[in-house]
């Protein structure tokens, strides 16, 4: 049974393997490639042609940089270890390009929608969003964690930016055509559920798509500590 009361009527707990005990070769299935492979794969690929200006923007901005994608491979690991179906067109877009390189942390200018409290969480210097997100596309941590954002938040985390609480950017599970980009904090998401109230009040939609999101990155940094700044910015 759920820790959390209101969820347990619409969809039952599922126990997932804990992400710690995950023997999977996630870099086996992670192709990795320069700019220039970036842009032959997202020239053939069938994505919506508003979506591959937003991708090229990016690739462009970053082009000294790694890109990467997921294979179907993995992303099929990703459904069974989590017990959940991912949305048609996220499948279709990691598969082109998901992003800079997995270990990667990345910042943004601002997004799309400014509903979310984020939003205005904004560095006084620059004046871009104050948060650094890390990959978090290998889902939901264990059981628990998908009670809560599954079950209660209806999301699949993407990119998780941690201070003490994490606040997730995550792809909407209620509707498989809505293609939004949605912001949630994990703790606001906990204390409306043992509230009584809907989880998913404390989600709000951050960015029109995910190749929008990519377009808004406006700052990457390596392993190494180094702070890569997009081009013509």
């Amino acid at each position: 049974m759920s820790d959390y009361p209101e969820t347990d009527s619409r969809i039952p707990s599922v126990d997932i393997p804990d992400i710690m005990y995950d023997t999977f070769d996630y870099p086996a299935h992670r192709v990795v490639g320069s700019s220039a492979d970036a842009f032959d794969r997202l020239g053939r690929s069938s994505l919506p042609e508003e979506d591959k200006a937003a991708l090229g923007v990016f690739i462009e901005r970053f082009s000294g940089v790694e890109f990467y994608r997921d294979d179907v491979v993995l992303l099929d690991h990703l459904e069974q270890r989590n017990a959940v179906k991912l949305p048609p067109w996220l499948r279709e877009i990691r598969q082109v390009l998901s992003g800079l390189g997995p270990d990667v942390d990345v910042r943004f200018d601002d997004f799309d929608e400014w509903d979310s409290p984020r939003a205005d969480n904004t560095d006084d210097d620059d004046g871009f969003i104050d948060l650094w997100y890390e990959d978090r596309f290998l889902g939901y941590l264990q059981g628990e964690d998908r009670d809560l954002l599954m079950t209660g938040a209806r999301c699949y985390p993407i990119l998780c930016a941690t201070t003490g609480v994490n606040y997730l950017l995550a792809a909407d599970l209620n509707d498989p055509e809505n293609r939004h980009i949605v912001d949630l904090c994990d703790e606001d998401v906990m204390d409306n559920l043992y509230d009584g109230r809907p989880g998913t009040g404390s989600v709000y939609p951050a960015f029109e798509s995910y190749a929008s999101m990519l377009s808004h990155i406006v700052e990457c940094r390596t392993a190494d500590g180094t702070v890569i700044r997009a081009r013509s910015l």
